[in-house]
This record gives structure tokens, C-alpha cells and sequence, in this order.
């Protein structure tokens, strides 16, 4: 599958972009839904592969404990957490919580450019000695990996996605360039992206998830 080391290699020039890594990874899905981390992680994922099942820009450190409910909510459809590792970070008990909930249908994709490169760049621990996989590892979750690659994000995730016997979520730590090429923003608010991911929920899945406002309603 991956590769699966205790450091990555430096997230330097020899790293593709994060924007590059999505397009390699998108024709990989089929009906998934797809939770994304804040800014350009969301518009690049928006460019890569739009469509109803992703809800975009969920907070720092909520990515991944989102995406863990929707897993557990609907054990019986893929979920895919697009985070960072300032998200991560920020959050680190969610490991836990997703070693000790588990749920097979989860994988976390955790972008990993060493550095706060939203708010100008700074560096965060993985820039120094913490591995995100290995903490993973360390939490619970027996299937982490890193890559540092296109081809080997693409072979990891293709290896996840085939795995049916995984007892519970994976993640895989893709470390990647720091660059941020411009991007072209989704056209939708937060707002009308949660209905129509909810709308897209109810009519893939056959359930109601958002019932009809009853206020002034008479019967």
C-alpha cells in the first residue's frame, strides 16, 4: 500500500502541491462524501471534483471528528475527511476518539504541509518532530501511512478504498509542497452547501434527515 515510516520526507521542492495531489486522487471516487478542510483545501477539491456529497470548510480540528459522525451515522457508505495537519493538530484527542469508535468506512486524508499556510505560513510541529501517522498509530488506528508522492497517494488511497477487511478508519498523511497557487472560489455559501449535502444525503440514502418546519402549520 503506502509508505509507512516513522519521519517523511522533508516537504520541501520534491513534494507535489496539494491542489496536484487531489486531481491525481479524484478519479478514485465514485459516491463518496467527502468533508473538506478550510480554504484552498475546499476550492481545490471544489476544482478537482465538484459535486452534491462534499461539505466544504468545516472549521479547524472539526474535519475529522465531522466526517467520523457521518461514518458512524451511515456505516454503510464511504466518508472521506480532506484535513490538514494544523486541523490535526489543533485536535489531536480525534485519533483517539477514532481509534475507540470504530468505523471502517472512514478515511482521513491529512494534508501535510508543515506550516499554517492560511494565516502566513508558520510552522507548525510537524515542520519539527511530530509525525502525524505515527501519532495516529500511537492512538489506536493500525492502518496510518504517510506518502510524500503522487503516485504513492494515489496507489495508498487506491490500496484503502479496495481494503473491505480494514476493522477500522484509516489514515493516510500526505505530505506536500507549501506552495499556494491561486485557486478559483466555490460559488456557494456555507448555507446552501449544508442543504444541498443534506438534500444529496436524503435522496442516496432513502432517510430524512432535515424534516419540514411545522411553525404555523394547522392540521
Amino acid at each position: 500500500m503506502g509508505v509507512r515510516r516513522q519521519r517523511a520526507a522533508d516537504s520541501g521542492p520534491t513534494c507535489p502541491r496539494r491542489d496536484a495531489c487531489l486531481r491525481e486522487i479524484a478519479p478514485l471516487f465514485t459516491d463518496e462524501l467527502v468533508v473538506t478542510n478550510v480554504a484552498r483545501t475546499a476550492f481545490e477539491w471544489h476544482m478537482a471534483h465538484p459535486g452534491e456529497g462534499n461539505l466544504y470548510t468545516m472549521g479547524m480540528g472539526l474535519v475529522t471528528p465531522v466526517a467520523l459522525g457521518l461514518a458512524l451515522a451511515l456505516p454503510r457508505r464511504r466518508v472521506v475527511a480532506l484535513d490538514g495537519d494544523g486541523g490535526i493538530l489543533l485536535n489531536l484527542g480525534v485519533l483517539a476518539t477514532v481509534a475507540n469508535h470504530p468505523a471502517p468506512n472512514l478515511v482521513s486524508i491529512i494534508f501535510d504541509n508543515e506550516s499554517y499556510a492560511s494565516t502566513g505560513g508558520l510552522p507548525t510541529a510537524t515542520a519539527g518532530r511530530t509525525d502525524l501517522a505515527a501519532v495516529a498509530r500511537a492512538a489506536g488506528i493500525e492502518s496510518a501511512w504517510t506518502t510524500d508522492t503522487l503516485e504513492g497517494t494515489r496507489a495508498a488511497l487506491a490500496g484503502i478504498f479496495a481494503d473491505e477487511d480494514r476493522a477500522g478508519a484509516a489514515v493516510l498523511v500526505v505530505k506536500v509542497s507549501p506552495e499556494t497557487p491561486p485557486v478559483a472560489p466555490k460559488l456557494m455559501d456555507g448555507r446552501e452547501n449544508k442543504y444541498r449535502f443534506v438534500r444529496h444525503i436524503e435522496a442516496t440514502e432513502g432517510i430524512t434527515v432535515l424534516r419540514p418546519s411545522v411553525v404555523g402549520r394547522r392540521e
